[in-house]
This record gives structure tokens, sequence and C-alpha cells, in this order.
């Protein structure tokens, strides 16, 4: 399989983006024997450069931290500069749109300073959103280009990760979780 690992960490003076930087390279070690495997830094890169990573990819996986209840401007700058027109979607002879990234699937790993229960049922502060409810405008722009969720790959939010007794479990669960791509 071909696989396209985005680190999607954008500079913020609370966080070093360095436990995004340790998941993709727990990632690509895991991944490179079986797969094909390219990383990309979202700090660095030429849009026309990622578009065909992107044509090339079977799966894409994004990485990155979640601030104030969405992705990082740094990750939706990247998606707008990339997902070209005509190139990842068009439209039709009635403004339809068209999906010109078909047969691709795509999945994330999210970190969140924040505890579990933020998102627990009943909570005031988020009303009962989960954060995969916060991040449904980032699978709706995967799916308007035609990349679908990925069904061998359950996306994996990891929550309060400035406690240090969980680092050792996050990365546990990103390597059981990757480990169900083998089968695939």
């Amino acid at each position: 399989m071909r696989i396209l690992l985005i680190n999607g960490y954008t500079p913020h003076p609370d966080a070093g983006g360095k436990l995004t930087q340790t998941l993709v390279d727990i990632s690509r070690e895991k991944l490179s024997p079986q797969n094909e495997v390219k990383v990309t830094a979202i700090t660095t890169y030429k849009a026309s450069e990622e578009a065909d990573k992107f044509r090339w990819a079977d799966l894409i996986l994004l990485y990155f931290p979640l601030y104030w209840y969405a992705i990082p401007w740094g990750l939706k700058r990247y998606i707008d500069d990339v997902f070209a027109l005509h190139q990842f979607y068009d439209t039709d002879e009635n403004g339809q749109p068209v999906a010109l990234m078909p047969g691709k699937q795509f999945g994330y790993v999210t970190t969140l300073a924040a505890v579990a229960d933020t998102y627990a049922p009943g909570n005031p502060l988020t009303e009962g959103l989960t954060v995969s409810d916060l991040l449904r405008p980032l699978t709706v722009t995967f799916r308007y280009v035609g990349i679908e969720p990925a069904t061998h790959f359950h996306n994996c939010i990891f929550y309060d990760v400035y406690n240090p007794n969980v680092i050792q479990p996050i990365k546990a669960s990103l390597l059981a979780e990757l480990s169900k791509l083998d089968d695939e």
C-alpha cells in the first residue's frame, strides 16, 4: 500500500510539536517494511508536489494536535493550498461537485491537552460534542474530493497529552491501530 503521512503540527507557544513528530516517526517505522511511505511536514511544502503525493497515495494519515476545538490553522492552510480546482475536484455542467480523488482513504491521529471527560455526554462546555463531531468538516472536505474515511484504520484521538503517564499508552495504542493495516 502507498501511504502518505502528514505532520499537521503548526507552531504554537504552548505546543512544541514533539509528540506529533514522535507519532509520525512511530508510524513511518511501523509501516515502512510492508508499505511505500512518504512523509510531509506542513511547515515546508510545495502545493504541486503535495498534489502529486495525494495522487500517488492509497491512504493518507493526518497527524495533528487539536487547537481550540479545531485543526491547526496551518493544516487548514495546507488543505486550502493543495486541494486545487481541476486537480482534486471539479464541477459538472450543472454546477455539481465532481470528486477527482476517488479510491483513496484517509484517517487521522490527533492529540489534545483536554481530558476525555471534556467530551463526555452531558458536559456543559462541549454540549455532548465529540472530537469526531468537531472534526466533521475535515471528513466532509476529504469526502468532497473523493477520499473516504479509512475502513481498516480507526481514527486515533489521544487525550491529556501533558500527563507523562499517558505517553507510553498512546504509543502502544497507535501501534495496535497501525497493525490493523498489516491485514489490508
